[in-house]
């Protein structure tokens, strides 16, 4: 194991050397800074103003002098500063302390909803349950990540959090519930029953009374426990906020904070979930599929095992090993910003600072950025690799 990982290791020196020279060529023809721009435009401004300006940046040294300065304090730790004389090191980490508490919660909820959906989907294959999943990945994977994260602004938000103040359920409403809920019961009895010829007439009522009795119980003891009261009174802020990562001035304990977090974390946390679920899903029903129609494990259900152990120590081990790779790479990737879904609610992360330091042609800032997204792409894909190995002991020979 350990001469895996320093064969990955050493493997990857290369691969980012090769990234940083080709990050600093790019950054290096994108033009000036943007303030050493507006600074020539300006009326009145010497000469040596701008050439001191030009030597800070150090536009006044070849290229290939720049890199080997850059790359020396870079390794060493000295990122620089921007513009406004702000280091770079110190900005970045703070971004990226607030993209990973937002990245943490909704990557391990999406492998964990989207291993499960998919083992299921597998399992039972072209059942009510498959094709509703199936629909709803599909969906959910071609809308747009901006589309999304509105849709969910506006009806989880804005027209959620009046609702809040005054909680009340119509009898339309809770009606739609109901139908919803005899829906769900008869599926429910339909997929137990889905390799009979006719289900049951009497156990498909029975399945949505049952489904229908479970929704009235809730709109029962909602109209009784909370239905009229008035919920967070006083508080003019509201309950699920839409913008920023935490609210200004909060005093109080850790229990406080936390809470300030998960309402604030809520709707970014929700557009990446329901986006990355959608494609580990459908990875997770292939890769099981493909799984569950092997030899091995043909040979496990010919030797009198029972189907779930079959599925659980044979065939969904083996199936996670495809989806290990996407995660690792995913999550990589992601530490570099899931910039559409910060810049909708205003998280200050690691896509703000990205594209903040684009905006202004900054070159220290957008090396650094591109240098630690490129580690840590190296770094997960080692753990992909490391996974793997446990997975499947043949990687280790190899």
């Amino acid at each position: 194991m350990l001469r895996l990982a320093a064969r990955r290791l050493l493997g990857a020196v290369p691969l980012l050397l090769a990234a940083s020279i080709l990050t600093f060529v790019l950054v290096a023809n994108i033009g000036d800074p943007q303030k050493l721009e507006d600074l020539r435009l300006k009326p009145g401004v010497s000469e040596r103003t701008i050439a001191q300006l030009e030597s800070k940046y150090g536009l006044d040294q070849p290229v290939v002098t720049r890199y080997v300065k850059w790359i020396g304090n870079f390794i060493t730790g000295d990122w620089g500063t921007d513009s406004n004389q702000v280091e770079v090191r110190a900005d970045l980490w703070r971004a990226l302390l607030v993209t990973l508490k937002l990245l943490l919660f909704a990557e391990i909820a999406s492998v964990i909803l989207g291993v499960l959906v998919g083992v299921i989907s597998a399992v039972r294959q072209y059942s009510a349950f498959d094709y509703v999943m199936t629909g709803l990945s599909f969906l959910f994977f071609s809308i747009p990540t901006f589309v999304l994260a509105s849709l969910f602004k506006q009806f989880l938000a804005i027209e959620v959090n009046p609702w809040f103040r005054e909680p009340s359920i119509s009898i339309t409403v809770s009606a739609v519930f109901v139908g919803l809920g005899i829906l769900c019961g008869v599926g429910v009895v339909r997929t137990r029953h889905r390799y009979e010829r006719r289900t049951p007439l009497n156990k498909m009522v029975v399945g949505g009374l049952v489904g229908a009795a479970l929704v009235l119980a809730f709109v029962v003891v909602f109209k009784l426990g909370w239905e009229g009261n008035t919920y967070r009174q006083g508080d003019p802020s509201p309950l699920i906020p839409t913008t920023s990562e935490s609210s200004e001035g909060l005093s109080g304990g850790w229990w406080v904070h936390f809470q300030d977090f998960f309402w604030h974390a809520l709707l970014p946390s929700l557009t990446l979930i329901t986006i990355t679920f959608a494609g580990y899903s459908r990875f997770m029903r292939a890769s099981m599929l493909e799984t569950m129609n092997a030899d091995f494990v043909r040979t496990a259900r010919a030797k009198g095992l029972s189907e779930r152990r079959v599925i659980v120590r044979h065939a969904f081990r083996n199936a996670l090993m495809p989806l290990t790779t996407v995660v690792a790479l995913d999550f990589g990737g992601l530490i570099g910003g899931a910039i559409i879904t910060e810049s909708i609610f205003g998280w200050s992360g690691m896509g703000r600072f990205f594209s903040d330091a684009l905006a202004a042609k900054e070159p220290e800032p957008i090396l650094a950025f591109v240098m630690v997204t490129a580690i840590a792409v190296v770094v997960f894909n080692l753990i992909a690799d490391v996974l793997y190995a446990r997975l499947d002991p043949r990687v280790r020979l190899d």
